[in-house]
């Protein structure tokens, strides 16, 4: 209740007095004021989503920052050794000594050739994953004896592996092999994937190749028994320029395309790419690709 004095005598004694009644006090005011409740409300809403997209934002931005500082030092470490043995070797044909002599003149000139090749593809795996985000990779299929390819590919691989003391070994159990691809993405990504098992081997890699059919889908594992990685990189290895190791990045040789690279060639197959690894105990990447023909 609400009271007030209306009227008083001389005495100043109250003769009359207005009350008023709200028995529904809360709802009229609520009723009242609703549409300045509902704006403020609404504000309060649009404030706080401005100020998550806001932080979102900025979470985005600093990981690429560091995405692009992480690419540009690998890079820049990509190219420095190929540079500095180019360096030493036009020092050296500069030398009156081994200009006279065409054995070592064939020698550092073909170092540098190769030297110049490795920069060279080393811009290719860039422009490449370029032009696949640009969706501008057409690919060439035509019917491929693809387990003739695993096999040519492997042999070719297995010397770089045994250089290191490894193995590579081979398991084929396909009774269907014949099916179109394009054999110069897919023999990429296989190298790219036998590289990976590589690098990712403190020791002697040991390495297995394992292929089989799976419904109307030809299946190709690639294991190692390396490092392995954590459960929560597993996605995230197939994003462009991550790489596993983040403490010192310039162990292991690389600019984190790789992966990516396999991902898009893989998908752009109308197939599929799966990984388990376990951190200590090595990975096991699986393609499947869908046998057309």
């Amino acid at each position: 209740n609400y009271t007030y004095p209306l009227f008083t005598d001389s005495k100043e004694r109250t003769l009359y007095t207005l009350a008023l009644v709200f028995p529904r006090k809360d709802y009229s005011l609520a009723k009242n004021n609703l549409p300045m409740l509902l704006g403020t409300f609404m504000s309060l809403l649009t404030i706080l989503g401005i100020y998550i997209i806001s932080i979102n934002y900025m979470m985005r931005q600093k990981k690429i920052a560091d995405v692009k500082t992480d690419f540009i030092n690998n890079m820049s470490h990509e190219f420095k050794t190929p540079l500095a043995t180019i360096s030493v070797a036009t020092d050296s044909l500069a030398n009156d000594k081994i200009a006279t002599n065409p054995e070592k003149v064939k020698y550092y000139s073909g170092l540098i050739k190769q030297e110049n090749l490795r920069m060279k593809k080393q811009v290719e795996n860039v422009l490449n994953m370029s032009k696949l985000e640009r969706n501008e990779v057409q690919l060439f299929l035509k019917e491929t004896d693809v387990r003739a390819l695993i096999k040519e590919i492997s042999e070719s691989f297995g010397l770089i592996v045994a250089q290191r003391n490894g193995t590579l070994t081979q398991e084929f159990n396909t009774s269907k092999y014949t099916f179109k691809i394009d054999e110069f993405h897919i023999s990429n990504a296989l190298v790219n994937l036998l590289d990976n098992a590589n690098k990712y081997s403190p020791d002697a890699p040991q390495i297995k190749v394992k292929t089989r059919n799976e419904g109307n889908f030809y299946v190709v594992e690639i294991s190692d028994k390396g490092m392995g990685m954590d459960m929560d990189n597993k996605t995230r290895i197939f994003e462009k320029f991550f790489r596993e190791e983040t403490g010192n990045i310039h162990n292991v040789k690389g600019q984190g395309l790789g992966l990516s690279y396999v991902k898009k060639i893989v998908e752009l197959h109308k197939g599929q790419i799966l990984v388990e690894s376990q951190k200590g105990k090595g990975s096991t990447f699986t393609i499947k690709l869908p046998m057309v023909h």
